[in-house]
């Protein structure tokens, strides 16, 4: 792209070299009708450091170094950062062939070197010095001079090869130094001018003549002489000999100070002053330009001029830094050159150039712009016709007599006059409402009358032989015919979408080479005789664009065709083989200024074009539209990764001495799995309008669309090799060759190498564990099978043992349960035992009482003896001795040993008490044992007293409970 854009306009310049003649094109060299440059002006508050600025250089990717006040600033065209260098003055800055920057400040100097990551590390020379050699106040300039480091201070010269440092006094103390062809020129106060040669400091032949005059620049001037310049005294030129530069005509006061000078590599010179801004001269004194702050510089104290690789003219200033694109073929001439408004006419008119703006009408001669008095409003169109220069203006018609306006026709809304064809004397004229009609008569251009059968806006029209075509804003395309005297419409005809035409608005009609043009807001069209309707012009079209809107063409005199679309301007420009090829990429740059309402552009001619713009005029010199051979580069100016935590890989800086697009390789553990990419591309002439674009490979699929966004950032990327390119177009749609960063993403620790070969060994002990499961299972199955028919079998033997079992079961069952029929009986038996006792024992008792009641009675002494006996048979019959064997032998039965289990347990227990505790257990309340036991209730609770202690129970025991659960 790059190589057919330069064939392109190299073809350009060809044809213009062949189509001028030389004479011609000095002439129009020495012409000197422009505006004034482009200006971007830098405060403190945009790069964010101090406001004085002392020294610029620019390094290998073309990023711009600042020596500040606060310290070094670099400018990658997208960011400023700051370098603070111990805190100090920052006074000079280089940029050595080894490619580290050399920077001196206040009592300090040493060099800025980048490690691997980009970072730039500062190391100082100035330290190391030994202590009679360390004390001096700033380092205002450096050198370099075959691979040897020069930095100047007002105390010494320093010499720095790469290991050590040398110290170099002269007699007395030194002002600045200055490098011409490898060689060192130091002023040394009280003497002069010095050449430094071998650690001396030799007065050069008439050095002394600049004793008493401080020099601010040296350089070369030709091959013979020397230019230099002094503060307060004006220049010189110097071969041995010593002469004063002259400065041509009177702008140059010597009370400007000269502050820095330099040779411009077009050979002319730039003067920064101290008081008076900037002036660019040539090489035999005139003034070519001057920039102040009338003229949009934002200080007048000029310490430094840099021109960078785009020819672009730094200016570090006392306050803030400027760029002036002094090579731009564009220029603006606008409210700092006098003139006001927007543009939207102009004429050349030999020494003289009329300028139309809405507010009035202007006139520039000798590089100074006044305005016409009483032509003030609106001017639509200035044309020269018959030697006279008419003026359309929204108050009327007026002609010029050189600076002086006549109106000619009080009709407001004038728009412009076209010639009759086969009329010479007759002019019609378009207005807003309608037609006029105008006679020569002689010199003087009158007014005749108002054309009749028409009344309809006429600002774009054209005639076509007998025809007069007529665009309308929003109607469409008016053919009109007229009378023989021409003073009334006798055909119209109104073509509008119904005619060819895409819409009835925003239609244009042009004459270029002789030959009619129309536009719509869908492309080009001509005009089709035989169809009488409007048809597509396929050469236009495809030249530019099917959909394109053009609002104004005009032809120079070689067939350059300007024109200006609704979201474009550009230039068809025709080629040897009868082919025509488009620009439009140069007029980016002033795609946003140009006046959007009545849209304009006037040739004046070959080499001066006029744009009307928002405000004023842009001025276009085909002449320096040379594409630039210093092609942009894209850096990255930080990369990083983001995960588990931040971490910077690259800070911009490695490759400050190349030219080669940067490529890079990292590894990034998966932890680190977010990147981000900073990127900028140093063409400051595109300021703000470079674009970019960025790929991923094996991510991204394709090119990212162009935008304005510096910063790309990936988030969870997997693992795998990725390669990030990405690269960016300037304004005038240049591309630049991409820079690459390569770099990998190791996998989680569960899907690396070790992982995968673990999860391979895993999956074939797996499979052998799967084939020896299988194979088990296969073996269980043939096992389960015979298994099941020894199950079958042993079904078969359990069914019949269970039915023995059962049987037997059944057996025991029914023992049990006669068993416990039998227990049962026996229980009932000891019960009702125990209740006859109980009953016999009452009923003998009450005989017992009755008796005794009886032999109180002393009847008888027989008789009571008798009763004596027989209380005693019944005390002996309710002892029960033989009785109670019987009883405890059958409770034992009943109760498992219960009687034999406590006399063995505890032999204490006396045989009443394990009686006792035996109809305890039998749950006789105590009246009933009372009663079996032939004693009183007291005596059975004494009792029960003495079985507890006997049974050592506590308190909260249960006698009966205790005795049931023995």
């Amino acid at each position: 792209m790059k190589t057919r854009y330069l064939l392109c306009w190299l073809s350009v310049v060809l044809l213009f070299l062949g189509t001028c003649p030389i004479a011609v094109l000095m002439a129009q060299n020495q012409d000197n009708f422009k505006g004034l440059p482009f200006i971007t002006n830098y405060g403190p508050e945009r790069y964010k450091a101090g406001i004085q600025n002392w020294d610029i250089i620019q390094d290998g990717r073309g990023a711009l170094f600042v020596a500040n006040n606060l310290g070094l600033l670099e400018f990658d065209g997208e960011n400023w950062n700051r370098y603070g260098l111990n805190n100090t003055k920052v006074r000079s800055v280089l940029l050595g062939s080894d490619g580290n920057i050399y920077v001196g400040s206040q009592a300090d100097f040493g060099f800025l070197s980048s490690d691997a990551k980009g970072k730039l590390i500062y190391t100082s020379l100035a330290d190391s010095l030994p202590a009679a050699t360390r004390g001096f106040d700033e380092t205002w300039k450096i050198f370099e001079i075959e691979g040897d480091i020069y930095f100047c201070t007002f105390e010494r010269i320093y010499v720095y090869d790469g290991r050590e440092t040398g110290a170099f006094e002269a007699e007395n103390r030194l002002e600045i130094s200055f490098k011409v062809d490898n060689l060192l020129y130091s002023y040394v106060v009280d003497q002069g001018l010095t050449l430094f040669n071998d650690g001396k400091f030799e007065l050069v032949q008439n050095g002394d003549f600049f004793k008493d005059k401080r020099i601010s620049s040296i350089m070369k001037y030709d091959n013979q002489q020397l230019m230099i310049t002094t503060f307060e005294h004006g220049a010189f030129l110097y071969n041995g000999t010593v002469k004063p530069f002259q400065f041509k005509g009177d702008f140059w006061r010597n009370e400007f100070l000269i502050n820095h000078a330099t040779r411009l590599r077009n050979g002319n010179i730039a003067i920064g002053t101290q008081n008076a801004g900037l002036f660019i001269i040539s090489k035999e004194g005139n003034r070519l330009l001057h920039l102040s702050k009338e003229e949009g510089l934002q200080d007048l104290t000029i310490n430094y001029i840099y021109e960078d690789n785009y020819d672009g003219l730094w200016l570090a200033k006392n306050n803030g830094l400027s760029r002036v694109d002094l090579n731009s073929p564009f220029t603006f001439i606008d409210d700092r050159m006098g003139i006001s408004g927007a543009g939207y006419t102009a004429l050349k008119s030999e020494e003289l150039v009329y300028l139309g703006t809405n507010n009035g009408l202007f006139v520039w001669e000798n590089d100074q712009i006044e305005p016409i008095k009483g032509i003030d409003g609106q001017v639509y169109n200035i044309q020269r016709i018959k030697g006279r220069i008419l003026v359309g203006h929204n108050n009327g018609t007026y002609y010029l007599d050189g600076k002086t306006a006549v109106k000619i026709h009080d009709e407001n809304g004038a728009w412009l006059f076209r010639s009759i064809p086969g009329e010479s004397n007759l002019l019609i004229q378009g207005t807003y409402t309608g037609l006029n009609l105008f006679e020569w008569s002689g010199s003087d251009l009158l007014f005749k009358q108002k054309i009749e059968g028409f009344g309809e806006s006429s600002r774009v029209m054209e005639f076509d032989g007998e025809y007069l075509w007529v665009a309308h804003g929003y109607k469409g395309i008016f053919k009109l015919k007229f009378s023989p005297d021409y003073t009334q419409v006798t055909e119209s005809k109104l073509y509008n979408n119904q005619d060819g035409l895409p819409t009835n608005v925003l239609n244009n009609v042009f004459k270029i080479s002789n030959q009619l043009l129309f536009t719509a807001n869908a492309g080009f069209y001509d005009y089709s005789v035989d169809q009488d309707r409007f048809v597509p012009n396929d050469e236009y079209n495809e030249l530019i664009d099917p959909g394109a809107m053009l609002v104004d063409m005009e032809a120079d005199e070689v067939g350059n065709v300007y024109f200006i679309e609704q979201n474009m301007l550009g230039l068809i420009k025709p080629q040897p083989n009868h082919q025509q090829i488009v620009h439009t990429a140069p007029f980016n740059k002033i795609r946003r200024l140009w006046n959007d309402d009545l849209a304009n552009i006037m040739v004046l001619d070959n080499q001066h074009i006029l744009i009307g713009g928002k405000q004023g005029f842009i001025h276009y010199s085909p002449q320096l539209d040379i594409p630039q051979e210093v092609e942009t580069q894209i850096l990255f100016s930080e990369i990083s990764s983001q995960g588990v935590q931040d971490s910077i890989l690259f800070l911009g800086n490695k490759f400050s001495s190349t030219k080669s697009a940067p490529n890079f390789e990292t590894v990034l553990d998966y932890a680190q799995n977010s990147i981000s990419f900073e990127y900028a591309a140093p063409h400051f002439e595109s300021e703000e309008e470079v674009t970019y674009q960025f790929k991923l490979e094996n991510y991204d699929v394709d090119w990212s669309p162009w935008s304005l966004e510096n910063r790309k950032e990936y988030t969870n990327l997997r693992e795998g090799e990725y390669s990030f390119q990405v690269r960016a177009r300037d304004i005038f749609e240049r591309e630049t060759e991409p820079a690459t960063f390569t770099f990998e993403i190791k996998p989680p620790i569960y899907r690396s190498f070790f992982a995968y070969v673990f999860y391979t060994l895993g999956g074939g002990f797996l499979l052998f564990l799967g084939f020896r499961w299988l194979d088990k299972r296969h073996q269980q199955a043939q096992s389960k099978l015979k298994e099941e028919q020894d199950r079958v079998l042993e079904i078969k033997d359990n069914e019949i043992e269970t039915i023995t079992q059962r049987t037997e079961e059944e057996i025991i069952q029914l023992k049990n349960e006669k068993l416990q029929n039998e227990i049962e009986h026996k229980n009932q038996e000891l019960t009702s035992s125990a209740m006859h006792l109980i009953q016999k024992n009452q009923l003998l008792n009450t005989i017992k009482s009755t008796l005794k009641n009886l032999s109180k009675d002393e009847r008888t002494k027989q008789i009571n003896t008798q009763l004596g006996k027989l209380i005693k048979s019944i005390d002996k019959d309710l002892d029960g001795g033989g009785e109670w064997s019987q009883f405890s032998e059958n409770f034992d039965q009943v109760h498992g040993n219960f009687i034999t289990r406590l006399k063995e347990k505890y032999p204490d227990l006396t045989p009443q008490e394990i009686k006792f505790s035996a109809y305890i257990r039998m749950n006789l309340n105590t009246k009933e044992i009372a009663n079996l036991l032939g004693i009183s209730v007291r005596g059975v609770e004494i009792g029960r007293y003495r079985v507890r202690k006997k049974l050592k129970l506590e308190r909260k025991d249960n006698l009966s409970d205790f005795l049931l659960r023995f």
